[in-house]
């Protein structure tokens, strides 16, 4: 599940593992927005068209794959259906002849603690319009979804990227983090979280009275949980992953950080291998 989905390219990135007969999800992904030219800067403000192919790919992907994108802006999802309609199909018809079977489902929701309305850049092509201002948008909390008929009941990867608002995302997820159904959580934590008034520490113990262990996302993982010092509320652009505690996935995440490899016991790339790690039958 993707929430904050923008142009679709963390999804494109997991794809590129789960489905690999597609070949570079993110440069389909890219072709298709640049001839919508429906956004500001359709390559990504990291330049994430660009990222190149994992290194360790598996020959086979999965045999399907569900794919939920929560975007807001009337613009981008405007731009995403035309991307998903071309290169995977509508979920009800998708392509065939790729190895595996894509689903990739839209919402023009924007996801929080509660349910109703709120305001919203629904026209702005950017990448980090938030809640609070702009047109009515539909609200939602993630507990809400998946409690609705024909929605996973667990999900592989639950990624988050809500411009600040992404403590507030997980507050409105209890239920479906505290019963341990979302394998891999992933969000984005920098300066814009005081928009909500979120702390990087507040939010670990949140997620660790839930569970979950948390690292910060590098070539090398920095563990937070159980590690915490006042110095990494450091208020710049990073990326958070987390698994819940003493599962496959939290033992995969271990041992790709520093301090497991600084005592001999890690590997390399271990954020990949926890992605080809994913069941059968992945839900993003």
């Amino acid at each position: 599940m993707d929430v904050g989905c923008n142009k679709g390219y963390f999804s494109g990135i997991a794809l590129n593992y789960l489905a690999p007969g597609f070949g570079n999800h993110l440069q389909l992904l890219y072709a298709q927005h640049i001839k919508s030219n429906k956004s500001e800067n359709p390559c990504g403000s990291c330049s994430d068209c660009q990222e190149p192919l994992p290194r360790h790919l598996p020959t086979v992907g999965q045999s399907s794959v569900d794919v939920y994108c929560y975007e807001p802006s009337h613009v981008l999802f405007s731009g995403l259906a035309s991307a998903r309609d071309t290169v995977y199909g509508l979920p009800e018809n998708p392509v065939q002849g790729k190895g595996t079977t894509v689903r990739f489902h839209l919402r023009q929701k924007a996801v929080s603690n509660t349910t109703g309305t709120a305001l919203f850049p629904t026209e702005s092509a950017g990448e980090v319009g938030s809640l609070g201002n702009g047109s009515p948008v539909n609200v939602t909390t993630l507990d809400v979804e998946l409690s609705e008929a024909g929605m996973p009941t667990y999900l592989d990867v639950l990624k988050i990227d809500a411009e600040g608002f992404d403590p507030v995302v997980m507050a409105g997820a209890y239920h479906l983090l505290r019963s341990h159904r979302v394998g891999l959580l992933a969000f984005e934590y920098h300066s814009l979280w005081f928009r909500s008034g979120g702390k990087l520490r507040l939010c670990l113990d949140y997620l660790e009275e839930l569970g979950y262990s948390c690292y910060f996302d590098g070539p090398r993982l920095v563990k937070l949980s159980g590690c915490w010092h006042h110095e990494l509320e450091i208020d710049r652009c990073s990326n958070v992953v987390c698994a819940v505690q003493g599962s496959p996935y939290d033992d995969t995440l271990f041992k790709g950080s520093f301090i497991a490899q600084a005592h001999g016991v890690g590997v390399d790339g271990m954020t990949g291998d926890a992605m080809e790690a994913l069941g059968r039958r992945a839900r993003l």
